[in-house]
Protein backbone atom coordinates (compact mmCIF):
# COMPACT_ATOMS: atom_id res chain seq x y z
CA UNK A 1 0.00 0.00 0.00
CA UNK A 2 2.35 2.75 1.28
CA UNK A 3 5.63 1.43 0.41
CA UNK A 4 4.80 1.69 -3.19
CA UNK A 5 3.82 5.33 -2.95
CA UNK A 6 5.94 7.52 -5.80
CA UNK A 7 7.96 9.21 -3.01
CA UNK A 8 8.88 6.00 -1.29
CA UNK A 9 10.41 4.89 -5.02
CA UNK A 10 11.81 8.35 -5.54
CA UNK A 11 13.58 8.26 -2.60
CA UNK A 12 14.37 4.38 -3.10
CA UNK A 13 15.98 5.47 -6.61
CA UNK A 14 18.04 7.96 -5.08
CA UNK A 15 19.50 6.06 -2.11
CA UNK A 16 20.27 3.09 -4.67
CA UNK A 17 22.41 5.63 -7.06
CA UNK A 18 24.28 7.77 -4.21
CA UNK A 19 25.51 4.04 -3.09
CA UNK A 20 26.40 3.26 -6.37
CA UNK A 21 28.25 6.90 -7.10
CA UNK A 22 30.41 6.30 -3.46
CA UNK A 23 31.42 3.12 -4.93
CA UNK A 24 32.59 4.30 -8.55
CA UNK A 25 34.67 6.64 -6.61
CA UNK A 26 36.04 4.30 -4.53
CA UNK A 27 37.20 2.33 -7.17
CA UNK A 28 38.24 5.25 -8.75
CA UNK A 29 40.96 6.10 -5.55
CA UNK A 30 41.87 2.49 -4.81
CA UNK A 31 42.97 1.96 -8.56
CA UNK A 32 44.78 6.11 -8.23
CA UNK A 33 48.45 3.92 -8.89
CA UNK A 34 47.14 1.21 -11.55
CA UNK A 35 48.89 2.20 -14.59
CA UNK A 36 46.63 2.63 -17.95
CA UNK A 37 43.40 2.81 -15.59
CA UNK A 38 40.92 5.31 -16.64
CA UNK A 39 38.24 7.17 -13.91
CA UNK A 40 34.62 6.07 -14.46
CA UNK A 41 31.64 8.31 -13.51
CA UNK A 42 28.02 7.87 -13.63
CA UNK A 43 25.70 9.79 -15.89
CA UNK A 44 22.31 9.37 -16.03
CA UNK A 45 20.57 8.96 -19.37
CA UNK A 46 17.31 10.82 -18.85
CA UNK A 47 18.37 13.50 -17.35
CA UNK A 48 21.27 14.17 -20.08
CA UNK A 49 18.68 13.92 -22.43
CA UNK A 50 16.27 16.41 -21.09
CA UNK A 51 13.38 13.95 -21.54
CA UNK A 52 9.79 14.30 -19.63
CA UNK A 53 10.61 12.53 -16.04
CA UNK A 54 9.48 9.23 -15.28
CA UNK A 55 10.89 8.47 -12.27
CA UNK A 56 13.46 5.94 -13.48
CA UNK A 57 15.77 6.62 -14.51
CA UNK A 58 19.04 4.56 -16.66
CA UNK A 59 22.54 5.43 -15.09
CA UNK A 60 25.54 4.19 -16.91
CA UNK A 61 28.80 3.99 -15.99
CA UNK A 62 31.61 5.99 -18.54
CA UNK A 63 35.07 6.24 -18.82
CA UNK A 64 36.02 10.44 -18.04
CA UNK A 65 38.32 11.36 -20.83
CA UNK A 66 38.14 14.60 -19.95
CA UNK A 67 40.76 14.77 -17.25
CA UNK A 68 44.95 14.71 -17.80
CA UNK A 69 46.32 11.86 -18.32
CA UNK A 70 49.36 10.98 -16.57
CA UNK A 71 52.60 9.52 -17.75
CA UNK A 72 51.26 6.07 -16.98
CA UNK A 73 48.36 6.79 -18.83
CA UNK A 74 46.20 6.80 -15.04
CA UNK A 75 43.33 10.08 -15.09
CA UNK A 76 42.65 9.43 -11.53
CA UNK A 77 42.86 12.94 -9.49
CA UNK A 78 42.35 11.31 -6.18
CA UNK A 79 41.64 14.92 -4.78
CA UNK A 80 38.05 15.19 -7.46
CA UNK A 81 37.29 11.53 -6.46
CA UNK A 82 37.65 12.60 -2.59
CA UNK A 83 35.42 15.56 -3.17
CA UNK A 84 32.76 13.72 -5.06
CA UNK A 85 33.31 10.87 -2.77
CA UNK A 86 32.59 13.25 -0.20
CA UNK A 87 29.50 15.08 -2.27
CA UNK A 88 27.61 11.48 -2.69
CA UNK A 89 27.88 10.17 0.82
CA UNK A 90 25.75 13.66 1.91
CA UNK A 91 23.53 13.29 -0.73
CA UNK A 92 23.20 9.29 0.66
CA UNK A 93 22.93 10.54 4.22
CA UNK A 94 20.41 13.24 2.98
CA UNK A 95 18.08 10.43 1.70
CA UNK A 96 18.05 8.09 4.19
CA UNK A 97 16.73 10.95 6.58
CA UNK A 98 14.15 11.43 4.17
CA UNK A 99 13.58 8.19 3.93
CA UNK A 100 13.38 7.93 8.01
CA UNK A 101 11.17 10.75 8.22
CA UNK A 102 8.31 9.31 5.60
CA UNK A 103 8.30 5.98 7.89
CA UNK A 104 7.73 8.62 11.05
CA UNK A 105 5.16 10.06 9.21
CA UNK A 106 3.40 6.49 8.68
CA UNK A 107 4.15 5.67 12.25
CA UNK A 108 2.58 8.82 13.15
CA UNK A 109 -0.75 8.02 11.18
CA UNK A 110 -0.60 4.38 12.71
CA UNK A 111 -0.23 5.40 16.13
CA UNK A 112 -3.26 8.29 16.07
CA UNK A 113 -5.33 5.75 14.35
CA UNK A 114 -5.17 3.28 16.64
CA UNK A 115 -6.17 5.80 19.58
Amino acid sequence: MFFDSKTLNALEAGVSATWQQQQLHLQNMANVSTPGYKAKSMVFEEVLAGTKPTGTYKAEIVERTDTQVRADGNNVDSDVESMELYKAYVQYSMLMDKVSGEFKNYQTVLNSSIK
